[in-house]
Order: C-alpha cells, then sequence, then structure tokens
C-alpha cells in the first residue's frame, strides 16, 4: 500500500515499519509545522509553515533543536528545527478509522531533548496515533527582552503552532482532531499542563497527562527579571549592553554555537542546587499585533478558576529530586544554605525573616542538624519536594473540585530504572524512571524481566485508554482507579501489586503550604 499522505502543505511520502512487537505501522517523520525560525525569526513568535510541490520526503527526522551534546561538549542540532513526528497503526487508504491521539512533548529542562528519541511501539500497540515534535530549546526558545522582537516563550508558541498543525491535518493520518491527549514528562509535562491557562490552546485538545512535572513548578516559571540574564549572557561575550535595542541586535548577529556556548557556560557556572533554567517560562509583555502566551502568572488562573475543564492523569515517583543528588568522585555535595531552596516567589521583609524561614525548614527535614551523609534520605526529600513534589500535590489540589484527576505515585522497582537509585543505596524511584516503561529503546528492552514487559504494558494500556476514553483502565483489574478527591487525596501505587493509597507526599506538601503562605507574591 502506497506511505503517501495529502495534507495542507502538499503531499508526504511516509513508510511502513514493524514495531519491536510485530505490529505493523506508517512512520512520517521530519514534517515541518511552521516557517523555519531563522535569520529574523530567531527569537520571534513562530509564523505558519509554507506549502512544497511535488512530494517530501517524511522517512527521517526533522533537525534537532540546537542543544550541546553532553558527551562531546559540542553543539549540536539546527536553528531550524520545527518538525513533527506522525506514527499511525493505519491510514485512510486502507482503511478510515478516528483513532485517538496522543501528542507527545519531551523534557529535559527546556535546555536538551528531541521528539523521535521517543520511540511509538508501545503506544501504537493500543491503536492510538502518537506524535512527537521538536521546539525551540534555551537562549533560542525562552530569550525575552521584554520587546516585539523577543517576547519571550517562543518555544512554547512554538508547541502550540504544532498543536495547532495536528488539529488541522491528523484526520489525513486516521487520527479524530475532537480526541486528542496531550501528554508530557518533566519540562514537557510543565509545557501540556500550560496549554491548560492559555488562549492559544483553546479548543485544541481534550485531555491531559502530566507526568513529573507541572507549569506550577518553581523550577520552571521565574519572577525574575529576564533581561538581567540576558546582560549577563552578553557580558560573557565580551559585550556590557544595557539598551535592550542594542542586546536583540548583538544576540541575532551572534553565530548561533558562540550564542549557545555563552549561554551555557551562565547555565553551568551556577550552585549545583540551581536547577531553573537559566533562562526560562515568563509572564509577558503585551504587544500590538504579538501573541503572548500568559495574561497572567498560571498559579493566579489556577487559584482563580480560569483554565480548562478537561480531565488530568498525573503523578511522580517516589523520590523525583534524587536524581539531581551531585557527587563529587563519591561523595555527595550537601548544601547547607537552604535558601537556595527558597522558592522564588517568595518575600522576605527584612534578613530575619529569611533566616527563620531556613530555620523552619532545616527543623523539619533534618532536626535542625548540618546536612552530611547522616541525612542523606531526608537530603533527598528536600530536593524532590523543592523542586517537584510540592507543585505537583499543589495541583489536583488546586483542579480535582472541577473535573475528574487522575493521581499516580510509579514506585515500581525493575530492571529498566535508571541508576540513580541504586547508586545512592536508595530503594524506590526517581526523576525519569517512570518513561524507561513507556517508551520502547532497544538497548532497554533487552534487559526487561516478564515483571518489567507487564509494567510497560499496563501504563501504555491505561494511559491509551485514558485518551480513548478520559479514564485509566486496564486488563484484569479488579478496583477503579478513583479520581482525587481533597477529602480522600487517594492515588494509585503503580508498583507489582497495583492499589489505591493516601498520597504519602501530602504531609510534607501541608508543610510547604504553611510555611510559604503568608510570604508568596503571587
Amino acid at each position: 500500500m502506497s506511505c503517501q499522505v495529502k495534507v495542507e502543505q502538499g503531499v508526504l511520502q511516509g513508510k511502513r515499519v514493524t514495531s519491536c512487537n510485530g505490529k505493523t505501522f506508517y512512520s512520517f517523520e521530519g514534517i515541518p509545522y511552521a516557517k523555519p525560525p531563522i535569520g529574523q525569526l530567531r527569537f520571534k513568535n513562530p509564523e505558519d509553515p509554507e506549502c512544497w510541490t511535488g512530494i517530501r520526503d517524511a522517512t527521517k527526522p526533522g533537525n534537532k533543536a540546537c542543544q550541546p551534546n553532553l558527551s562531546t561538549a559540542k553543539i549540536e542540532g539546527s536553528e531550524d528545527c520545527l518538525y513533527l513526528n506522525v506514527y499511525t497503526p493505519c491510514l485512510p487508504a486502507e482503511q478510515v478509522k478516528n483513532l485517538p491521539v496522543l501528542f507527545f512533548v519531551h523534557g529535559g529542562r527546556l535546555l536538551f531533548g528531541y521528539g523521535d528519541w521517543y520511540n511509538p511501539d508501545y503506544f501504537i500497540e493500543n491503536d492510538v496515533i502518537f506524535v512527537t515534535i521538536n521546539y525551540r530549546l534555551n537562549i533560542l526558545g525562552f530569550l525575552c527582552l521584554n520587546i516585539p522582537e523577543a517576547p519571550g516563550n517562543v518555544a512554547l508558541k512554538d508547541t502550540i503552532k504544532a498543536l495547532k498543525w495536528v488539529n488541522k491535518n491528523i484526520h489525513s493520518f486516521n487520527g479524530n482532531c475532537l480526541n486528542i491527549t496531550v501528554i508530557g514528562e518533566s519540562a514537557g509535562a510543565a509545557v501540556v499542563t500550560s496549554y491548560m491557562v492559555t488562549k492559544l490552546a483553546d479548543g485544541m485538545f481534550n485531555k491531559v497527562i502530566a507526568q513529573s512535572g507541572n507549569i506550577l513548578a518553581d523550577v520552571i516559571m521565574t519572577v525574575d527579571d529576564p533581561i538581567e540574564g540576558a546582560k549577563h549572557i552578553a557580558s560573557l561575550l565580551g559585550k556590557e549592553i544595557d539598551d535592550v535595542k542594542s542586546l536583540h541586535e548583538f544576540f541575532m548577529n551572534c553565530p548561533v554555537d558562540e550564542l549557545l556556548n555563552a549561554y551555557f557556560m551562565a547555565e553551568f557556572n551556577r550552585p549545583p542546587y540551581v536547577i531553573r533554567p537559566f533562562l526560562t517560562v515568563v509572564v509577558e509583555k503585551k504587544f500590538h499585533k504579538v501573541e503572548r502566551y500568559f495574561s497572567e502568572h498560571p498559579v493566579q488562573s489556577f487559584k482563580c478558576n480560569r483554565y480548562k475543564k478537561v480531565p488530568v492523569l498525573l503523578g511522580s515517583s517516589t523520590h523525583e529530586g534524587a536524581l539531581f543528588i551531585r557527587k563529587n568522585g563519591k561523595d555527595i555535595i550537601y548544601e547547607n544554605d537552604l535558601n537556595y531552596f527558597v522558592p522564588s516567589y517568595i518575600t522576605f521583609a527584612d534578613e530575619v525573616e529569611s533566616s527563620l524561614f531556613q530555620i523552619k525548614l532545616r527543623q523539619y527535614y533534618f532536626r535542625g542538624r548540618e546536612i552530611n551523609d547522616e541525612w542523606k534520605l531526608e537530603f533527598a526529600n528536600l530536593l524532590s519536594d523543592s523542586f517537584f513534589d510540592r507543585d505537583i500535590v499543589l495541583f489536583p489540589e488546586l483542579i480535582s473540585k472541577t473535573q475528574n484527576v487522575y493521581v499516580y505515585n510509579f514506585s515500581y522497582i525493575g530492571n529498566l530504572n535508571i541508576r540513580a537509585m541504586k547508586d545512592l543505596g536508595f530503594k524506590g524511584t526517581t526523576h525519569g524512571d517512570i518513561i524507561q516503561y513507556l517508551i520502547y529503546r532497544k538497548n532497554k528492552a533487552v534487559m526487561a524481566t516478564d515483571k518489567d514487559m507487564k509494567i510497560t504494558k499496563f501504563l501504555s494500556e491505561c494511559w491509551c485508554n485514558f485518551a480513548l476514553e478520559g479514564s485509566p483502565s486496564w486488563k484484569d483489574q479488579t478496583f477503579v482507579w478513583e479520581p482525587y478527591k481533597p477529602n480522600a487525596r487517594l492515588c494509585l501505587d503503580i508498583n507489582e501489586n497495583k492499589k489505591m493509597i493516601v498520597n504519602p507526599k501530602y504531609n510534607r506538601y501541608k508543610f510547604w503550604v504553611d510555611l510559604c503562605a503568608v510570604r508568596a507574591k503571587i
């Protein structure tokens, strides 16, 4: 059968492939969803893609976004990176269907990553369409100079442009544009949950899956002045510039390798437990004829009931922050200056108030002691709560009164988990573990036991049934995954023996809420 599909911009040539389990599906990769953001479009909002004549080759992925290779320290990728990939079990020429769509946004701290790393094999088994995307990262995606030429958040708007393309064209791949589930992991979870509060995504999606993150996370949003960060990057390139127009002109003319090298010098020359991107998500200024992503901080939108009421599935691993414990050789680097863990939205009247906040933190986690190996697990808990879980628990607390929210706690330990927990001598799971069971990677699959594959099958089936019906279900289930309610706070513990439990992270979340409430400036 022909692997050609006609979309709004022209005809695509895809390919027929076979999944790891022998299922045939169709792959279309490297599809442009916007004009290349090069030349005068660097730092600007994405523009609609151009049409092409003839047949466009869609048998291999498009360029990844510019980013450093952490093994070689060299910059790889291209500014011309706005491409997506569509994987479908069947095409209309073969059989007309109306399949649910999973629109996946990759993580990577808004610094790294690319869509085609995330293979569709396990999802395709469940008769869904799987879409992955590339979007601008780091300084190219998040420079904000508070001017129309560099408004900020262009990476987020890239993902919206991709979602818009899917809405317009997915029917050509047998997809149902009225049943699109946006799914993201880590920073990708922050992106897809942001769709709930931006008008740019109105009417474009129907459900949300957010793994290990959301847009409320203090490690994603900033209330700091983005222009100061931009000035610092310019200074690393030998230029002291105060005027934003001159700053913009300098960055526009800077070779991309030099620009990214300076950016990552700023990124990595910070204390080890500062993990918020050096330039990140902001609430933009308003400009004539320039679409802005947020009109207010997302926390305000959710607290004031200004968000889309769609089913949500979300959760985290048992020790999300353990992955971010830094070492010098075999020795853990502990941070005893707890000021680094104060949320950016907190203000203090004076040094006494700031000191008191940190004393309470130290008392709660470490019984007032200095942090060392004796408190290794508690230090991991502090990182987990500060970077992830405080805001992950907050999310269903805010929205579960208005819609169904399904919360999970991923605690399964198998051969596919990354090594971080084992290396620390901890029992449990950490950031990035669940994705190992959802995404097929050949080098991982050969390590999988029968128990591991049962977890993989459970997760893909559950996630896909949620995409189909709005509630997670699986074969041979003996109980219902109940929606989260503030009076019960139940979540599904995902392990070999699955069961509903009371959210084990709520008490630590409540400590943070009580500690921060009177000092928050948003």
